[in-house]
């Protein structure tokens, strides 16, 4: 069951990086509010070591991971919105930055999120949406499957985040 939820998951997560991509083409004015909102957010990073970055990236992945799979449990909607908006950001990200230092470049800037970091947000997704689902359908085997999820995520996500944090504060430290 989990297999189809991913990759649904991974084609909205595609499909609203074109949605962003196209919405700042069409509002670019829009689109740099949204990413100046982004930048405040990671204004911390530019005065913090690497230990504090790397904390505070896997940190800010972990905990907003772990809260979409949780609140999945409420039919697998806040999980699916995190992953459209997660995409919607990127894809103005790519239109606004893209054009400022070229597609290849963007890439290759984007490439250390999208080997570890994006799979294992849209893994921890599939869990919170297979959690709303299986709520629906079986209340009293419920507790088991969460049990079984909050499991998984550590066993599997949280891995997946700490190596994707030390592959971006390894790549920000040499910038």
């Amino acid at each position: 069951m989990l297999k189809p939820i991913f990759t649904l998951l991974s084609i909205l997560f595609l499909g609203s990086c074109y949605l962003g991509y196209y919405f700042a083409e069409l509002y670019p004015e829009k689109a740099r509010e949204e990413l100046e909102l982004l930048e405040e957010f990671f204004e911390p990073l530019v005065s913090a070591s690497p230990i504090e970055i790397f904390f505070l990236i896997f940190l800010n992945n972990t905990i907003k991971s772990f809260s979409a799979m949780v609140l999945g449990a409420f039919l697998g909607i806040v999980p699916i919105v995190f992953i459209f908006l997660n995409g919607f950001l990127i894809g103005i990200f790519a239109s606004l930055v893209g054009k400022k230092i070229g597609i290849l470049n963007f890439i290759l800037l984007l490439s250390p999120h999208g080997i570890l970091e994006i799979p294992a947000v849209i893994l921890a997704c599939s869990y919170g949406v297979r959690l709303g689902i299986l709520l629906l359908r079986d209340r009293k085997g419920f507790w088991g499957h969460f049990k079984k999820s909050v499991e998984k995520f550590f066993k599997i996500v949280a891995p997946m985040l700490f190596i994707a944090a030390v592959i971006e504060t390894s790549l920000i430290a040499l910038t």
